[in-house]
């Protein structure tokens, strides 16, 4: 691993976690997003795995609802890995250039649709049949782009779900996301030995822009950060959407 590498991973991961400290959300999309400007899609999702897992495994555990969630929510998660395998080991597409094309667009969906703060109502009797949905759509779709963003995000949003509960319910849905793409991932061949150093590497440089980021949530408000991390991943979006047409 050179310093080139070392410096774009280390810089990447710092922002992704400064981003996910401040704003409470937008590690993957601004890891790959920033990784895939300079770097292949297939290292940029290979280096994403363990920061990802490290983050979300602390947030699925933090609080006091993890068995009510994982009871509410535990199909959905299964449809999410069936998902996954299922196009990322029939498609063969995960981190292929129609990937990034894919990435940007699900980026330009997802920042538009945050910034708007559309918010769906999907009732509590409906939930046994729309968790599975939802689930598989974000699976299929992920095992393409590498990313739970669309219909994850939103649909999350749009469950009776406190605080709490929905942040705690994202932390074990993002540790199934990540583990089955790395398994996806790892059949592909997408780890190397110098990824394989990467991703380890990148989980100090997370957790430092994390700790600096909920520092810099008491002195910039959420909300307008918020709105500069969406035009920010808006742009990336365009420009990676662009190998699409």
């Amino acid at each position: 691993m050179d310093l080139t590498y070392f410096a774009i991973v280390f810089g990447a991961f710092l922002i992704a976690g400064l981003v996910k400290g401040t704003a409470g959300m937008g590690l993957p999309p601004t890891a790959i997003a920033l990784t895939t400007l300079v770097l292949p899609m297939s290292d940029a999702l290979a280096l994403m795995t363990v920061p990802t897992l490290a983050t979300n495994v602390w947030q699925a555990f933090g609080g006091g609802h993890f068995r009510a969630m994982l009871r509410r929510f535990w199909i959905m998660g299964i449809a999410i890995t069936a998902g996954i395998f299922v196009s990322a080991l029939t498609l063969r597409s995960l981190g292929s250039p129609l990937s990034v094309g894919l990435l940007g667009v699900i980026l330009v969906i997802f920042s538009l649709t945050a910034f708007v703060a559309w918010r769906p109502h999907v009732p509590a009797r409906h939930e046994w049949w729309a968790n599975q949905l939802s689930g598989a759509a974000t699976g299929l779709i992920g095992g393409v782009t590498g990313m739970a963003a669309v219909p994850f995000l939103p649909y999350m949003q749009s469950l009776a779900l406190t605080r709490d509960e929905l942040i705690q319910a994202l932390g074990i849905l993002f540790v199934v996301f990540t583990a089955a793409l790395t398994i996806a991932l790892a059949d592909a061949g997408a780890f190397t030995i110098t990824n394989g150093i990467g991703t380890l590497v990148a989980t100090a440089p997370t957790l430092l822009g994390m700790w600096l980021g909920q520092k810099l949530r008491r002195a910039v408000s959420p909300e307008v950060f918020r709105k500069m991390f969406l035009a920010v991943m808006f742009g990336v979006g365009i420009h990676l959407s662009r190998g699409l047409f």
